[in-house]
């Protein structure tokens, strides 16, 4: 039996539409978590039905390595997601922006945004959270 956070963590997993990404700290900020293992430890195990390929890292890139890393990209580039040069997303583009609403009616708090951008000399970069 599943545990009651892992399936609150697998609901918003299955509400990130295809060609969308979010990151375990985001999951783990919605969810009301402080320590975002447990976001991992929830996608280790979540069932097969999970488009656990969704969900990356803070960085914008793939965490896993090896095989299961490359399936994770393969079928993030299947739904459109597009990866630069240095294996990342741009989550201005492909970030999950979850609705308000939607979130506060199941239970779940809004989480800080998923990007910032920062002013440099020649163009705007990424902060992540």
């Amino acid at each position: 039996m599943l545990n009651e956070l892992h399936e609150k963590i697998y609901a918003l997993v299955r509400a990130i539409p295809r060609g969308n990404v979010t990151t375990y700290g985001q999951l783990g900020a919605m969810a009301g978590l402080s320590d975002m293992r447990t976001v991992g430890d929830a996608m280790n195990a979540c069932p097969d039905d999970m488009p656990w390929q969704r969900v990356i890292n803070a960085r914008g890139t793939i965490s896993l390595g090896g095989a299961i890393g490359s399936k994770q990209r393969a079928l993030l580039e299947q739904e459109g997601v597009v990866f630069d040069e240095n294996g990342r997303v741009d989550f201005a583009t492909v970030g999950w922006k979850p609705d308000a609403a939607w979130l506060t009616a199941n239970g779940y708090r809004l989480p800080p945004p998923l990007f910032q951008k920062r002013a440099s000399a020649q163009n705007s970069q990424l902060n992540l959270f």
